[in-house]
């Protein structure tokens, strides 16, 4: 719909997510349902039991024809935050569309025909803060008027795929729903199985060709989830090595739990399920690693997290995705942690699973395990990018005029790196080895460190981080933001500090006049560029 400030997601991650056994759908620019899972079609009540699913009650539609014909499920009280944000999306398309169209006059005949939603939308605001997620409620099917805690609950994310191409909502329920979505999503899944319906003409999001790079996150699990190996990445990314720990000292690692939030309702016992299911085996008393076993869990169970969400884990019986062929890697959940740079800063993964075979001679139950954490953004992207560049920085001067035309030097050449990463749609790439040449490049170019030469690379600067932003790869206030937080770890970079904080200051204060109600509403087809497109 409307782009202001929704967080941003890569295709082939937002396919991932079709894959979870929650709620999800893709829309477009007119927030036509273009895809959706499973779980999708039975929450909007369009599953009939022991029909064939028909993909066009949901595939093609307006989200907002679907929520006015399930206005009945969505009781105002509890949903005023749904209602309020998505009356300002409509009021938006209102301006660009007309009232009207079809895409969404239904929401508004609905809204305005009842006394308290006619008054939720008359004060919403165009611009509602974060308003791409929202706590959601809905009756279960076939129920109506209920109380609160009879109502599903979710936690609603949306996201706008890079390049302006369209959107991914994710409904994850919250603790009090989680049985009831999983125990819908097995007897579904047994029935239909694990079905995502996408659009005819449309092209289905894929995977990257090569989801692995060095300067992505990896560490190698044992047979019992000990941690056997990890990359520089992963050293970079933690602050420390965590070779000989166990994974889930790490995810339930204290410094870890503000970032995960809601995710550690449903990510948590998931990693549990899969725990539990590769390590089955190891239960018979014959088998080797059985003494072992038995040493871990009772480890394990001295963990207090681990402890109470292994009771839910099992009760849930969840289902977990696992390959079709033993070789094939798969996502299993999302993970969220901060930025060792700046931790206030959080990057978003999609864990990324491989078995991989003691020996392949024999049929055996014990494997280890490569974990890769695969960005879901650019921003992401862009973050442990810089992570493996911090070592590049150029040492202090003492003629100050020289340090700051090498600053900007550098500064262009991370940037320039950055964009040959973000254009390159396969192949091996490692961030070291592409900055060299490109800064013994840029260094020829700009041989004669004049005041002139130094406003040139001042400029081009700019012009990458404005066409970065203008084609949707990486929103422009964060990425100036990151690099400021970048050279900020260099006291001596005062002087580049300086340039990247007045940059930033210039792009707040657009970004603010375009949330004044006054200004004309800017629309999905025409995104207004370095405004840093978003989703309503």
């Amino acid at each position: 719909m409307f782009f202001f400030d929704y967080p941003k997601v890569k295709h082939s991650l937002g396919q991932a997510a079709l894959q979870d056994p929650y709620p999800a759908w893709f829309l477009d620019s007119q927030v036509v349902v273009r895809a959706a899972n499973l779980m999708a079609f039975w929450l909007w009540d369009t599953i009939k039991p022991g029909e064939p699913i028909r993909p066009d009650v949901l595939l093609g539609r307006s989200v907002f024809n679907i929520f006015a014909e399930n206005f009945k499920r969505i009781p105002a009280e509890q949903n005023n935050e749904f209602y309020t944000k998505k009356s300002a999306v409509v009021k938006r398309l209102n301006n660009e569309l007309g009232e009207d169209s079809p895409l969404h006059a239904s929401f508004t005949t609905a809204m305005k025909a009842d006394l308290q939603l006619a008054r939720i939308y008359k004060q919403a605001t165009l611009y509602p803060d974060r308003e791409w997620d929202f706590i959601f409620r809905i009756a279960s099917l076939g129920i109506v008027g209920v109380s609160k805690s009879e109502l599903l609950e979710f936690q609603v994310t949306m996201y706008r795929f890079e390049g302006y191409t369209g959107f991914l909502a994710t409904f994850t329920p919250t603790g009090a729903t989680l049985a009831v979505i999983e125990e819908q999503y097995s007897l579904l899944t047994d029935q239909y199985s694990e079905r995502i319906y996408i659009q005819p003409d449309d092209t289905r999001p894929g995977y990257s060709k090569n989801p692995y790079h060095e300067y992505y996150p990896t560490f190698i699990q044992d047979p019992l989830w000990y941690i056997a190996g990890e990359n520089k990445a992963i050293r970079l990314l933690l602050g420390e090595s965590v070779k000989g720990k166990h994974f889930f000292d790490l995810f339930f690692a204290p410094q870890l739990r503000p970032w995960l939030g809601p995710l550690q309702e449903t990510s948590a016992p998931r990693a549990i399920r899969y725990f539990d299911i590769f390590t089955a085996g190891f239960l018979r008393e014959a088998h080797e690693l059985h003494a072992e076993y038995g040493q871990t869990m009772k480890y394990l169970l001295q963990l207090e997290d681990f402890r109470k969400l292994l009771e839910i884990s099992r009760k849930l019986s969840m289902r977990v995705n696992l390959p079709e062929k033993r070789y094939d890697p798969f996502y299993t959940c999302r993970v969220i942690l901060p930025w060792s740079i700046s931790p206030e800063i959080a990057l978003h993964f999609r864990n990324l699973v491989r078995f991989l075979p003691k020996n392949l001679l024999v049929q055996t139950d014990i494997w280890d395990y490569q974990a890769t954490l695969v960005p879901e953004n650019y921003e992401t992207e862009v973050a442990l990018i810089l992570l493996h560049l911090v070592s590049t920085a150029p040492k202090q001067d003492e003629d100050e005029s020289t340090t700051l035309f090498t600053q900007f030097l550098w500064l262009l050449t991370i940037m320039k790196t950055i964009e040959d990463r973000l254009r390159m749609e396969d192949g091996e790439w490692e961030p070291e080895g592409v900055f060299g040449p490109i800064c013994e490049e840029l260094e020829a170019r700009f041989d004669k460190r004049t005041e002139g030469e130094t406003d040139r690379i001042i400029a081009e600067l700019r012009e990458v981080i404005e066409r970065l932003d203008s084609e949707g790869m990486v929103d422009k206030r964060a990425l100036l933001d990151m690099l400021r937080r970048f050279t900020a770890v260099h006291t001596h970079l005062a002087g580049l500090s300086t340039l990247l904080v007045e940059e930033l200051e210039k792009c707040r204060s657009v970004e603010e006049s375009v949330k004044d109600p006054t200004a004309k509403a800017e629309g999905l087809r025409s995104p207004r560029p370095g405004t840093g497109v978003r989703q309503g």
